[in-house]
């Protein structure tokens, strides 16, 4: 509002010296017109009738006429003395007429309503030898008129604009401030509790929708990650109830009474069994935590596949023949991986352990290991009793258990596939199932070589050399 004042204001300044220059040219124009027609017409009368030029010149002369002789002796006056209402501007102009010059001025200011324009023009006879000083006086009242009209319509536009203009204003700070109330009102349906709540992309400006996308996703991450928190409390609770009841309960049964030495010994080896598998319950779900939370660590470095593959297949040869269960190893050599060698270890045991618990005596597991354009396919199969098409889209959820495939008395926490899979996507890589009842299961992963990415390689070269060889991969 300010800076539109401001700039009004210069503008109706701006217009007063335009409009007042064009007055004043307007008005001398006419008045230097007139005043010569009634010259040349005293100039070529004689003096006797100039009383009867001037009183016609007069008649039709809006305004003071005064004839002023050279001996300064007042010939004529229409109306009142202009030399007594100028004062010494016009005795000044009368005098430079006596001399011989025109001389054109105002009685004050020009758009006063009671000051005149006045031009004093000299008249000649016989050559240069002024005879008299004609003077015109018109007033201002009209041009005062006009320009107080020209105000108030000034004044009266000016305050409409400011009006309108506020009022736009305010509406355009109402629409560009709109997403902001949306983004403050989304903020704390979030904080409240919501976290599905997102901002609306309602806005046009491309700035305000470039932060709405980045609100959005922090919002997301956020939701992740509380999520994951939320989730991990969840399992942990639920999975260590068992075990932290059994532990109680044969706790609270060796206090019953006393015993023997080797009595205590013994279930102080079955309290160390649960302990153990509450470890690796806790073990892995912090695993998951930092996979949902995209935290992961891994190594960056060659892996030799093929050969970390039939290590995880001798490893299982000896719990293999307990069972009777035959391993057909397929293992093409020379496929190398860009990651951690822990980590896809650990996710080659859990594949193996997985098809050992639900593979039936006497069969053949079978373990291969094989390149597919840009890939390493490795395939893990068992002749067990499969997997139900309603349980394949959940075989990797968390905890989960079918009663075909999946049952508490094989073991485990139920926590080894859905850890698999978090580390193979962690490197960038695929891991799938395919089953039908009664015809066993195949766990295949799909993972990038690294002839397929020279520019991971040329990293890796680089970490190496600097001593570093992890990082977070995305």
């Amino acid at each position: 509002m300010a800076v539109e004042l401001a700039l009004l204001l210069i503008a109706a300044v701006l217009l007063y010296f335009v409009l007042t220059r064009q007055v004043y040219d307007t008005v001398d124009q006419e008045l230097t017109q007139q005043a010569t027609t009634i010259v040349e017409e005293l100039e070529n009368t004689r003096y006797p009738y100039w009383n009867q030029e001037i009183i016609s010149f007069s008649t039709h002369f809006i305004g003071s006429v005064t004839l002023v002789g050279a001996n300064g002796v007042l010939l004529f006056a229409s109306d009142q003395e202009l030399i007594g209402r100028g004062g010494s501007e016009v005795t000044m102009a009368l005098q430079k007429a006596m001399e011989g010059e025109t001389a054109i001025l105002s009685t004050g200011t020009l758009l006063r309503k009671s000051n005149l324009r006045v031009i004093a023009m000299p008249v000649h006879l016989g050559g240069d030898r002024v005879v008299a000083v004609i003077m015109l006086g018109r007033s201002t009242a009209e041009i005062h008129s006009f320009f107080e009209l020209m105000y108030l319509m000034g004044g009266l536009l000016g305050l409409i604009s400011m009006l309108v203009s506020g009022y736009a204003g305010f509406v355009m700070a109402r629409q560009a401030l709109k997403p902001m109330d949306e983004i403050g009102q989304a903020a704390t349906r979030f904080a409240e509790g919501d976290l599905s709540c997102r901002v609306e992309m309602t806005s046009r400006d491309r700035e305000i929708r470039g932060l709405m996308r980045t609100l959005n996703k922090m919002f997301g991450d956020l939701e992740s990650s509380i999520s994951a928190q939320k989730r991990f409390t969840a399992d942990a609770s639920h999975e260590l109830r068992i075990p932290l009841t059994i532990l109680r309960g044969e706790i609270e049964v060796a206090l019953l009474r006393s015993r023997k030495p080797a009595e205590y010994q013994e279930v102080l080896r079955q309290q160390l069994d649960i302990i153990e598998r509450m470890h690796r319950i806790v073990d892995g779900l912090l695993v998951l935590a930092r996979a949902d939370a995209g935290l992961l660590e891994l190594a960056q470095e060659e892996v030799d596949l093929s050969l970390l593959v039939e290590e995880v297949g001798q490893h299982h040869l000896t719990l293999l023949s307990s069972k009777d269960v035959r391993l057909d190893m397929q293992v093409i050599d020379g496929l190398t991986v860009i990651g951690d060698e822990h980590r896809l270890s650990r996710v080659l045991f859990n594949l193996m352990n997985n098809a050992y618990k639900h593979s039936p005596a006497n069969t053949t597991l079978t373990l291969k290991a094989f390149p597919d354009n840009d890939f390493a396919i490795i395939e893990v199969t068992d002749q067990g009793p499969g997997i139900g098409a309603e349980h394949i889209p959940h075989i990797f959820d968390r905890f989960y258990r079918s009663d075909e495939s999946r049952c508490r008395e094989a073991g485990g926490a139920g926590l080894g596939l859905a850890i698999s899979k978090r580390i193979v996507e962690a490197h960038e890589g695929q891991l799938e199932v395919e089953s039908e009842p009664g015809k066993g299961a195949t766990f295949r992963v799909r993972l990038p070589l690294a002839s397929a990415d020279p520019e991971l390689m040329k990293r890796l070269h680089r970490m190496v050399k600097t001593g570093n060889s992890r990082s977070i991969l995305p």
